[in-house]
């Protein structure tokens, strides 16, 4: 069966960040593995014992955020809040983390009832 949604994000401009942003901003992103511990302002985060991710203090900070109850536009104004910084300086960094922790299935982009129609 094909999937209408991508497997990946890609973004590689901040153009192409704040469009894809647009186009998903009511996705509810589901992380997904368990974090083992911090290092150095390094991450590690496994989806099994075999398969573990070291995440900069970004990802790690977006895959917290990525709890499948909130949208993405809400994950972007709680970061502007948090890191008093506007929506639109955070959209493409945070396009850009979620575009690899997709990548690696760290994080599941669920679309919203309005991207299926």
């Amino acid at each position: 069966m094909a999937s209408e949604e991508p497997e990946h994000l890609h973004p590689s401009t901040p153009e192409e960040a704040k469009e894809l942003f647009d186009k998903i901003k009511q996705s509810k992103p589901v992380r997904n593995g368990n974090f083992l511990g911090e290092e150095k302002e390094k991450f590690y985060v496994a989806i099994s014992p075999n398969e573990v991710y070291e995440l900069s203090p970004l990802a790690y900070y977006v895959w917290l955020l990525c709890d499948g109850e909130h949208t993405l536009s809400e994950i972007a104004d709680r970061m502007s809040k948090e890191l008093s910084i506007s929506v639109e300086e955070v959209v493409e960094p945070l396009i850009l983390a979620l575009d690899g922790l997709s990548h690696v299935n760290l994080v599941i982009m669920k679309p919203s009832i309005e991207e299926k129609k």
